[in-house]
């Protein structure tokens, strides 16, 4: 975004005044206006100025106050106001929107205001399950308590790709739900436990693995079948594709490269994205073609947000940025980490709740003096 000469003004203003012996206080507020200056907390009576509303605009006014050459001596505090900040997209910060050693760039919540920075849409619009062919495939426990919402009517259309992940495989997650700040699980069998393989009848690097029991003769009609385990040590779990189910043979061709170290039997695994699985309170399934999401809410769906990921890109990407802070913030549901932060010097992320990631938490690669402080990362 562009700030406007009246904004951009002001600030110089400031300066002029002497408020550079200082520190220069900017406010951004979900409820604000990126035409204001951000430098009030509330918007005015009048409702001529008032807060940002996003952090691309706080980080533009960073940005032309550096240009100025009059860093202020206490360095810019950017306070955020309590509510969702939500991003779809990453807050690009570089050395353009760097502090100085004695006068950071601090990125804070407001104090004693809940301030989330989110990469989550909330979902509504929740109804009865009344489409006859789906009920059918519904365990009849499950039938009167799933709860049906269309993201695509809601503007929520990218979905992400589930792919195999885990022990040294990184990359994004796929969309994932959580409910009353709480993630909830892909629908998937044994509920709370595990499957043991039985057998590998090609070896353990075949590919192949039995299992036992028929519950996977329920599932007519399922695709985007996954399998999660440890498969051959306790310390190296994966997410596969499956390719086949022989409910005959009772085995399962995964697709290649086939888990972490192959499959070797007595180790655990469980199925998971299967709609016939849906059957336990706090599960979930996603029709991707149609964009109907199925969930069974833990408690009246009223009650608590349900929010899904949509941001696939880190909320917070350093790129050879300079002594900047953020505090106090909490850092939630996305797809992709929190804070990547890539070269620069001395950034720091202090007394912030980190929670909810389809990713790391914290990425630091490069850099040098940057520290993690008393945070909470679940």
């Amino acid at each position: 975004m562009r700030l406007s000469s009246v904004v951009i003004a002001a600030w110089l203003l400031a300066l002029g005044q002497g408020v550079e012996a200082s520190v220069i206080q900017l406010y951004v507020s979900p409820d604000g206006n990126d035409s204001w200056t951000g430098r009030r907390a509330a918007p005015s009576s009048s409702g001529g100025d008032g807060p940002f509303a996003t952090l691309e605009a706080a980080r533009d006014a960073v940005r032309a106050l550096r240009r100025t050459r009059r860093w202020p001596q206490g360095g810019v505090t950017i306070w955020l106001r309590g509510g969702v900040h939500a991003r779809t997209r990453s807050l690009v910060l570089t050395e353009e929107e760097s502090g100085e050693p004695d006068a950071p760039v601090v990125y804070r919540a407001a104090r004693g205001e809940d301030v989330r920075v989110s990469g989550g849409r909330d979902v509504r619009g929740w109804d009865e399950v009344r489409d006859p062919a789906v009920r059918e495939r519904l365990d009849p426990v499950a039938r009167p308590h799933v709860r049906v919402a269309d993201l695509r009517a809601q503007g929520i259309a990218d979905f992400g790709t589930l792919q195999r992940r885990g022990f040294a495989r990184g990359g994004s997650a796929a969309l994932e739900l959580w409910f009353g700040d709480e993630p909830m699980p892909l629908a998937q069998w044994p509920n709370g436990s595990w499957a043991a393989i039985v057998a590998a009848p090609d070896g353990q690097n075949g590919g192949r693995f039995a299992y036992a029991g028929d519950r996977p003769r329920r599932w007519r009609d399922a695709s985007d079948v996954w399998v999660h385990g440890y498969w051959t040590y306790d310390w190296a779990d994966t997410y596969e594709k499956v390719a086949s189910i022989d409910a005959e043979r009772r085995i399962v061709t995964t697709e290649p490269p086939h888990g972490a170290y192959g499959y070797t039997p007595g180790k655990r695994f469980r199925f998971l994205n299967i709609l016939q699985e849906l059957d336990t309170p706090g599960e979930w399934w996603l029709d991707r073609t149609t964009g109907l999401l199925y969930f069974w809410p833990p408690s009246p769906v009223e009650r608590m947000r349900a929010v899904v990921s949509v941001a696939s890109e880190p909320l917070i990407a350093l790129r050879g940025a300079r002594w900047v802070r953020f505090q106090g913030i909490t850092f939630e549901c996305s797809r992709a980490e929190a804070v990547q932060v890539q070269g620069g010097e001395q950034v720091e992320i202090a007394g912030c709740t980190v929670r909810n990631m389809g990713s790391s938490g914290i990425s630091i690669q490069g850099g040098r003096r940057h520290r993690v402080v008393s945070c909470d990362l679940y």
